[in-house]
């Protein structure tokens, strides 16, 4: 059986790595959330370093950000076990795409590199908008902006992290909507969103990682 404090140990780390690989990874993206001519022509000037770090920081956000859902629920469950175990749900439910998603970003940099790689920008289009990617997509934005309200929710409830860092999480959701609602789409307020999430979290890993909590009473308030 996996020692309880082992599983605490690796949910911390995700907690915090997850949403920090995620902000370094779009901070070093040439694009986001651009059509295939301008993300394939942004790819094509990217710097190679800073780009090929943008995929890694992503595809391991896609592997962390489902367990720190996790790890965020296990905090709100003792107080608020509907609210939490709702929230976890929600949330890996959403981060599960996040995979398919970087494989996008993947796709736009293998094609910046082709000959003639402006002729794939309608190929690159059609693909991020078939009926498979919109549902991904949709699953991504629905699932983690709703779950982490309710988490949030739950850990204020729990009492395990500051009442600052839970009112983080809620409020990064609607600053996160806000970048798609105020004019010019400013990428910067969804990274700055992510940013909130990054300093949120680290109250939640450290409450998960405390050696002086027992496994089973993670939520005793911080003092």
């Amino acid at each position: 059986m996996v020692p309880a404090r082992l599983v605490r140990t690796v949910l911390a780390v995700a907690v915090i790595g997850g949403p920090l690989a995620a902000d370094i990874g779009g901070m070093l993206s040439p694009a986001i959330h651009e059509n295939g001519a301008v993300s394939i022509a942004r790819n094509a000037t990217a710097n190679p370093v800073g780009n090929g770090t943008h995929l890694v920081m992503f595809a391991l956000a896609s592997y962390l950000l489902p367990l720190s859902a996790v790890g965020l629920a296990w905090l709100g469950y003792p107080r608020a076990p509907w609210l939490g175990t709702i929230g976890g749900l929600l949330a890996v439910l959403g981060w599960l795409p996040y995979s398919a998603l970087t494989a996008l970003d993947d796709l736009a940099d293998l094609l910046a590199h082709r000959p003639n790689a402006g002729v794939y920008a309608e190929l690159y289009d059609q693909f991020s908008v078939d009926p498979v990617m919109n549902s991904f997509l949709l699953i991504y934005v629905v699932g983690h902006l709703v779950a982490y309200v309710l988490l949030g929710i739950a850990l204020l409830r729990t009492g395990s992290v500051p009442r600052w860092s839970a009112w983080a999480l809620i409020v990064s959701s609607p600053l996160t909507i806000s970048t798609f609602l105020l004019p010019g789409r400013p990428l910067a307020v969804g990274l700055a969103a992510l940013t909130l999430i990054v300093i949120a979290s680290v109250p939640a890993a450290w409450a998960l990682a405390r050696p002086d909590i027992r496994s089973d009473d993670v939520s005793q308030p911080l003092a």
